[in-house]
């Protein structure tokens, strides 16, 4: 099946346990005068994380603050859960969690009085909002530092005290703008980790450049191009039928060097360079399944600190929905 006729399709990716989506975008339209930012988009999102991609200029962040409630948009609908984010915006906000790119913090507050503002923002009772900024905090990692002031944080722990904010009275649907920036490699392991875990029961949508993050942590990826979703569904399945393998490299903080016995089925060691600091591993998988299921199994032995896509399958379908619908594109304004 091809990307277009991927995105065509109307099925959700996904629902609570109820069986009704957690998130519902129908016919959106979104324009800035004769410019259309988001052009007749529709999906369905249950549990998981979901990767939204895409260029620069592609419409990511208009949709973003569309679902989030911060702009208005031409036509559609969106839900969060049950309640209508324009007709019912307070119910929708508290079912939702915003953490975008650039967040204007209160430089002169410290994290736990940030985070207790935030909560009251969002109309936790206030009985309940102490137990909440504490588990936001843990869930974060920020514990070394809930007394220390935002504006003297370093850019990492900036990034932890916006996602804690995001996530803050576990919200039904989560999306997070580009939320690994600043992340020393270790942390972003840890931050993979702990959303891949809060979105068993939730929908995380994260916006990311990297490939590398919707192969290793995404259930599902949305692809857009000029306003437009060109591909929904898993990474693995973008690049079926290419006949590609994946190739990754595996950066590991230890003189240590693996072999064949440390392989799992479906992968293959190409070549393992040694230095001071550690070993480069550049291994070959037959999917994206089998790349996470080799480095959650070397992470249990060895601290892996970076996995780098190398040119592969996944790349290649990239470009070829997004270089497909802009042909497309051109093609139907001729």
């Amino acid at each position: 099946m091809n990307t277009a006729a991927k995105a065509s399709q109307s099925a959700s990716v996904g629902a609570d346990a109820r069986g009704a989506p957690l998130l519902t975008v129908r016919n959106l339209t979104r324009r800035y005068g004769t410019r259309t930012a988001v052009d007749d988009v529709s999906f369905t999102l249950g549990p998981g994380i979901t990767g939204l991609l895409g260029p620069n200029g592609a419409g990511k962040s208009s949709l973003m603050t569309c679902m989030a409630g911060i702009a208005a948009w031409d036509s559609g609908s969106i839900r969060i859960g049950d309640a209508d984010v324009a007709r019912n915006p307070r119910a929708a906000r508290k079912l939702l969690g915003f953490m975008p790119e650039r967040v204007a913090f209160p430089n002169e507050m410290r994290v736990t009085e940030y985070l207790n503002f935030a909560a009251e923002a969002k109309r936790i009772p206030r009985g309940e909002r102490s137990a909440a900024v504490e588990q936001a905090i843990a869930r974060t990692g920020l514990g070394a530092v809930p007394d220390r002031i935002v504006g003297n944080l370093s850019k990492g722990n900036k990034q932890r005290v916006g996602m804690a904010q995001a996530l803050m009275g576990d919200p039904l649907v989560t999306i997070l703008d580009e939320p690994m920036n600043g992340l020393d490699p270790l942390n972003i392991l840890d931050m993979r980790a702990m959303l891949q875990e809060y979105g068993r029961t939730r929908s995380v949508i994260v916006s990311t450049h990297l490939l590398t993050d919707a192969r290793l942590m995404c259930n599902n990826v949305l692809v857009m191009a000029r306003g437009k979703l060109v591909y929904r569904g898993a990474p693995s399945e973008m690049a079926e039928g290419r006949g590609h393998a994946v190739r990754v490299r595996v950066r590991i903080h230890d003189k240590v060097e693996p072999a064949a016995e440390d392989l799992i089925e479906g992968t293959s060691l190409i070549d393992v360079a040694l230095d001071e600091r550690g070993c480069t591993a550049l291994v070959q998988a037959r999917d994206d399944v089998a790349v996470a299921a080799l480095v959650q199994a070397w992470s249990a032995k060895w601290p892996v600190t970076t996995v780098e896509s190398t040119a592969d399958s996944l790349e290649e379908a990239f470009r070829e929905a997004v270089l497909g619908s802009v042909v497309a594109g051109v093609e139907e304004s001729d």
